[in-house]
């Protein structure tokens, strides 16, 4: 009962979790959608919006230029003319001011073909407004103008008037004067001729008086009546008030972008758009670097370094002139899982703890800690480090086997007096040196040779016998021949006799090696003597791309050491 309640607990939660999980998958997909749709919205209205601005403008600026030369035309027309088109363009006003003015600048705004034709439409009737008000109020002052002018002719007109009268008043008096003084008593006489002649003057002077006053007061009133009114100087367009009339488009502009400001996909967009080339540059050299390393490797240094002349590593010869070399087993598969080993009397063993299976209870044993206190580094590089001593009176028989891989194997090679081999410490887990003679090991750099930093293997460790080394492979250990030439992977091999000239040379296919099956260079052994390797590399090859660089850097390094 106990289990079918957990099965259906487990059941309903697991569930609920998925009715949960989709739940916020739908809202987060919603919310996506929505912000999504008002980016784009809204940026396809700021653009809009800003192209109908700069529209206005150049509209307004064409408007400007030609009212400017329409204008400047009318400096010299008559009042007539001057008349009539201000009449022209106030019935303009009239017709604009009366269309009715779209709702474009409230939000949120509309579609982006709707708010285009109806931006377009609004921008271009506030610019024609502004403009022809503009030039109303110029062709107004220009009518005052033209009128004054006008006025001060007419003024003029009434002056001379005054003026003919007044000398014509003058003239009469003059007469009088002359005819009184010709004839003082006779022009006093009723009935006399030059009586009859003074009465016609006087007459005369007074209709001449009557005739000067009005001259004068049509004057006195043609003065009040003009206006002194200059001409105006040539149009100009206000900039300031046709700005003002795109006004409210700046402002549904500067709306939008607040609007756009507020949504997080345009506050990323741009930095996101600005790093992209950068980044795809990134990619792109993380791509084609370490192809055109690999090919150049490939390509130009391998070949070089197969053409040099091949290296040969402490090579020894006997006294008689002979040069040392190991025995040749039977087989080429030396290993095993386990080894019997017979110590003999005097002999010591140095050996790994985790490949010490059993051991003679009489046996002395202690601890080293390291291999050869000449060489600390390579010795803890190489774990040949807290090594178990072995040291007998008697023959004493020792089993070795790894207990704690059981795909490892372990081999035992014996190197007789004279011979040496070079060997990588990495895989060495011990060694028998006999009586009180210690193992001879000494290291040997190759600072100058294009092998040794193809390879970074630019120090060579060499054992020499009388000694037996203990040494382990994954899956087992060979020992072949170099004869008239073999060539094996970097990373199987474990050694090889002082009487091998040793080389590298290029990988088969390049494609293998392009895609980091198989590496640049594989060893190559010639001449007399003999190579060690494991049949199952395991160097090199830590699983996870983290470990696996890490693992591949430290191998460079120790391998450096010719470790």
């Amino acid at each position: 009962m106990r289990q079918l309640l957990t099965t259906v607990f487990r059941f309903l939660l697991r569930h609920a979790l998925q009715f949960v999980l989709f739940v916020v998958i739908l809202l987060a997909g919603r919310y996506l959608l929505a912000e999504w749709r008002a980016f784009t919205a809204t940026s396809a209205s700021v653009g809009i919006l800003r192209e109908v601005a700069s529209a206005g403008d150049r509209h307004g600026a064409t408007l400007a230029q030609a009212t400017s030369a329409r204008l400047a035309a009318l400096q010299d027309a008559s009042l007539a003319t001057v008349d009539t088109r201000l009449d022209r363009v106030q019935e303009q006003l009239r017709q604009l001011r009366a269309a009715s003015s779209p709702s474009l600048f409230a939000l949120p705004l509309p579609d982006a073909n709707a708010l285009a034709a109806r931006a377009q439409q609004e921008a271009a009737r506030r610019v024609e407004i502004e403009v022809l008000a503009q030039e109303a109020r110029y062709l107004g002052v220009l009518q005052a103008a033209l009128r004054g002018d006008d006025a001060r002719q007419a003024l003029a007109r009434r002056h001379q008037e005054h003026v003919q009268a007044y000398a014509a008043l003058q003239a009469n008096l003059e007469q009088q004067r002359r005819l009184e003084l010709t004839h003082p008593l006779a022009s006093h006489l009723p009935g006399s001729p030059a009586h009859g002649q003074l009465a016609a003057l006087e007459t005369q002077e007074a209709r001449l008086r009557l005739a000067n006053l009005a001259a004068y007061q049509q004057y006195l009133l043609q003065n009040a009546r003009t206006v002194r009114a200059e001409r105006p100087a040539p149009f100009a367009i206000d900039n300031a008030a046709l700005a003002d009339a795109l006004a409210p488009l700046q402002q549904a502009v500067r709306a939008s972008e607040t609007q756009l400001a507020r949504n997080w996909i345009a506050r990323w967009r741009a930095p996101v758009l600005d790093v992209i080339p950068v980044a795809a540059l990134l990619v792109l050299s993380a791509i084609l670097t370490p192809l055109a390393i690999k090919a150049f490797f490939y390509f130009v240094l391998a070949p070089l370094a197969s053409r040099l002349e091949l290296l040969s590593i402490a090579r020894e010869l006997r006294l008689d002139g002979v040069q040392a070399s190991l025995p040749l087993a039977d087989r080429s598969r030396i290993s095993g899982v386990s080894q019997a080993l017979l110590l003999a009397p005097g002999d010591t063993m140095l050996i790994h703890p985790a490949y010490l299976q059993s051991s003679p209870v009489g046996t002395r044993k202690r601890t080293q800690w390291l291999l050869d206190w000449s060489y600390p580094f390579t010795s803890l590089a190489a774990g040949m480090a807290a090594l178990t001593r072995i040291t007998s009176t008697h023959s004493a028989s020792v089993t070795l086997s790894a207990s704690d891989d059981p795909l490892m194997e372990v081999a035992v090679l014996y190197l007789p007096p004279g011979a040496a081999m070079v060997f990588q410490p990495r895989g060495l887990v011990g060694l028998i040196f006999h009586g009180a003679q210690k193992p001879a090991i000494s290291s040997h750099w190759r600072l100058a040779s294009l092998h040794a930093w193809l390879t970074l293997q630019l120090r060579f460790i060499v054992f020499r016998g009388p000694v037996t080394l203990i040494v382990r492979g994954t899956r087992g250990v060979r020992m072949e021949a170099a004869s008239q030439g073999r060539s094996i992977s970097q990373a199987a091999t474990l050694g090889f006799s002082t009487g091998v000239l040793y080389s590298t040379t290029r990988s088969e296919t390049f494609v293998p090696y392009l895609r980091g099956q198989q590496a640049l260079l594989n060893d190559r052994f010639d001449g007399d003597g003999v190579y060690l390797y494991e049949e199952t590399p395991r160097h090199g090859k830590q699983p996870g791309k983290v470990g696996s660089w890490f693992e591949g850097f430290t191998d460079a390094v120790l391998k450096v050491f010719g470790i």
